[in-house]
């Protein structure tokens, strides 16, 4: 479980990414008055292989705002799918448990990723049929074509990459209800599910946390010079997301050789919560120097500069409409299902994967 949420975060940020122009954190190198351009160039390309060396292990970007945003819609669609269920045919109770992973496919032109934000939750389900309630309708609606879902999940996440500490501390929570709108026509064989409606709360949040230590020297040679300056840094890198949804589904389902359902829908969904990114080097100016006979000056001859590159905001889309579709596996008592989905209008994605038992 560790690896696959590890692998998911690092792949989907573009954690091995050296283009420089998208590094969270970068060095600077700022010469003292005028030197000689070919010093100064092997300087600053030593200073850039000490940077991509430091943003190895964390993610890149060159537009903190625009992950921030990516990172909060993919926590909404990573969420779809998870507490509802749409052709286990549940006549009394379900217990379930899944996995779902949401991607903003729109790809950063100036960053060297495809992606602008992922997000990945789990949950573990509770359902009924609600006609064991002594009344026959709720607001209107038969309590035996009503059904109620509730899930839950928490996970936390300790890895390490190189010299970088990755930790995340996932949860969510969520209540949905479904409701059979036309009687659906069952058959082992060939059978149709109905059209069904609906609805519920979702809650996302995923606190992801990247940590290091630098001690590491930069040397360049040229024109018998030897310049040399040792960065200290402990930095760190926060992305902090939370989203709310609440979904409108409308769905369907063929049933055929008993074995195998497939299933589809529409979805709208109103959506709250935000990312928040921020990070720092924490390190202080580092002074270049120079021995040999061949330096222009005795002492420094500039400095290093560092900058972060992460601290942001970004909303999750307060509207989104999408369509999704699964193909589920029907066993005694089990069902296993694959789910997909598509927000209109965007690159936003969603897949989901569980098992549920069913009676």
């Amino acid at each position: 479980m560790k690896k696959l949420f590890f692998f998911a975060f690092t792949a989907a940020l573009g954690i091995y990414s050296t283009d420089s122009s998208a590094q969270i954190f970068r060095l600077n190198f700022i010469p003292d008055g005028g030197l000689n351009p070919l010093i100064r160039a092997a300087i600053e390309a030593e200073v850039q292989k000490a940077e991509d060396e430091i943003n190895a292990g964390l993610p890149s970007n060159n537009d903190p705002s625009r992950l921030m945003e990516g990172m909060a819609n993919s926590s909404v669609m990573a969420g779809k799918g998870i507490g509802s269920d749409y052709a286990s045919g549940m006549e009394v109770a379900l217990i379930g448990a899944g996995i779902g992973v949401g991607a903003d496919l729109e790809k950063n032109k100036e960053a060297d990723s495809d992606l602008s934000g992922v997000g990945i939750q789990g949950g573990l389900l509770v359902g009924m049929n609600l006609g064991w309630m002594d009344t026959e309708k709720i607001l209107g609606f038969e309590t035996n074509k009503l059904n109620m879902y509730v899930n839950f999940f928490k996970y936390e996440l300790e890895q390490t990459s190189g010299d970088t500490d990755v930790t995340a501390d996932l949860s969510s929570y969520g209540v949905h209800f479904s409701y059979d709108w036309i009687k659906a026509r069952p058959s082992k064989w060939f059978g149709w599910g109905g059209v069904k409606i609906h609805t519920g709360y979702e809650y996302n949040k995923t606190d992801l946390n990247f940590k290091s230590t630098i001690n590491q020297t930069v040397t360049a040679d040229q024109g018998g010079g030897t310049y040399s300056s040792t960065i200290l840094a402990n930095p760190f890198a926060n992305i902090n997301v939370a989203t709310h949804s609440i979904p409108f589904e409308i769905s369907t389902s063929l049933r055929f050789l008993y074995l195998f359902s497939i299933y589809g829908g529409l979805g709208a969904d109103y959506n709250t919560g935000s990312a928040t990114g921020k990070g720092d080097l924490n390190s202080a100016t580092s002074p270049v120097t120079c021995t040999g006979v061949g330096c222009p000056a005795p002492g420094s001859i500039g400095d290093i500069e560092t900058d972060a590159n992460i601290d942001g905001k970004g909303k999750a889309s307060p509207f989104l409409f999408r369509s999704f579709a699964g193909v589920q596996v029907n066993l005694p008592f089990i069902r296993v299902f694959v789910q997909a989905d598509k927000a209109f209008g965007n690159e936003l994605i969603g897949a989901t994967t569980g098992i549920r038992f069913v009676y």
